[in-house]
């Protein structure tokens, strides 16, 4: 077939380093490894060309008039959008479209009841809770996230707990797939040989080493990591939290406050790296860390870790607790607790055998359950099943209305 993806959200660069950029550029991969054409429609291509090989983008640049605010750029991006969308369904003759949910893009919805298309819509996050900050019309934003979610045909979502959200937001059941988080098998494994280079390479030789790759957003936890050094301070000293990735506005404040603080030996903030090293920061690590999460969701970054063969330590969400066992493939803590997390980094950290053995069955997991491979087979299922009008593109035929 040949698929329109379409990424509306200014926050996603395709060709760049964060998880939801390499999330969209997967999936294509995966979806062009199975024979269709994908044409990436965006608001961001993004600067590493490195990434990009093999992909078609095609950008639509927002406009950053400050007068709009967030709400009013959002909204009137879609027009540009949507014209170059509907460009490209007539003159390349689109046959599917496929749709990362963004805040106020209509754009998948129009041109796929105009031109009458099987349409998925993925949503990973509801953000009008992500970007509640920068909201000037928070009701009016809720409403836009209901309304595109209820007149999919079809949707996907990354765990159980969206999947209910939407149901009480009037999505019909049926309509809603739980399709988990991916990850690429071959790029992030266990290396033994690649883990000494890293080592070496920032400075982690003789350090019990507690890892962190990905975003510093608020939502993730970072804040709690200073006080989670301190508290293992008083128990050890041979440690190092080693955070990879982050903006720079972000890493030049919790550097300052490192530094303030007398952590710097302990709590390493290294910036982003080029994805192609980032399986070799992972192998570096004796435990992988999500400091914390939004309540809906298992981030990329923990199917990184378990590819990698690297045990992890996450907060108990739905979401984490279905994919990974406490005690099987790592240890599960109440979400920001602090002493708690602590406690389980202590109990792996002389335990070397009990680290090889999460690690282990991590690999096995995530190998036979989450690969980008298996997600796209069903989605092209649900193609196929749009077609064959086994599920219906009217979404007027169910009646469910919000709660």
């Amino acid at each position: 077939m040949r698929i329109l993806y379409i990424c509306a959200d200014h926050g996603i660069p395709i060709l760049g380093r964060r998880g939801c950029s390499t999330h969209v550029r997967e999936t294509c991969r995966a979806l062009q490894s199975e024979g269709h054409e994908v044409t990436i429609l965006c608001s961001q291509k993004g600067d590493d060309l490195s990434l990009g090989e093999g992909l078609r983008i095609i950008e639509v640049s927002p406009g950053k008039s400050r007068q709009l605010g967030y709400d009013g750029r959002n909204i009137w991006h879609n027009l540009a959008l949507y014209r170059v969308g509907k460009q490209i369904v007539e003159t390349e003759k689109m046959q599917a479209i496929y749709e990362r949910f963004s805040l106020y893009s209509f754009v998948g919805t129009r041109l796929g009841k105009r031109y009458h298309l099987p349409r998925v819509l993925e949503i990973n996050a509801f953000l009008s809770v992500e970007h509640r900050h920068k909201l000037h019309f928070l009701r009016m934003a809720e409403r836009a996230e209901g309304y595109i979610a209820r007149q999919a045909p079809a949707l996907v979502v990354v765990s159980q707990p969206l999947h209910d959200s939407l149901v009480e937001l009037g999505v019909a059941s049926d309509r809603i797939s739980n399709m988990p988080m991916a990850v690429d098998i071959d790029h992030f494994r266990p290396d033994p040989a690649r883990r000494e280079e890293a080592r070496l390479r920032w400075d982690l030789d003789q350090k019990f080493v507690i890892g962190y790759v990905g975003s510093l957003s608020g939502w993730h936890g970072i804040s709690l990591l200073p006080t989670m050094a301190c508290q293992l301070l008083k128990t050890r000293s041979d440690f190092a939290i080693f955070v990879v990735g982050g903006e720079e506005r972000h890493l030049l404040k919790y550097r300052d406050r490192v530094e303030q603080m007398g952590l710097s030996d302990h709590l390493r903030f290294v910036g982003s790296v080029p994805y192609e090293e980032v399986p070799s920061c992972i192998n570096a690590m004796d435990v992988a860390l999500v400091p914390d999460t939004n309540y809906w969701t298992c981030p990329t970054k923990m199917f990184e870790y378990q590819a990698s063969g690297v045990p992890t330590i996450a907060p108990r969400y739905p979401a984490i607790e279905k994919a990974m066992d406490h005690l099987g493939e790592g240890m599960i803590f109440e979400p920001r607790n602090i002493e708690q997390a602590v406690q389980h980094i202590l109990h792996l950290a002389d335990r070397p055998e009990l680290r090889e053995e999460m690690g282990h069955k991590s690999r096995e997991r995530v190998s036979a359950t989450h690969s980008w491979q298996r997600n796209v087979e069903r989605v092209v299922r649900l193609f196929h099943d749009m077609q064959t009008g086994r599920i219906s593109l009217d979404t007027r035929v169910h009646k469910a209305q919000p709660v």
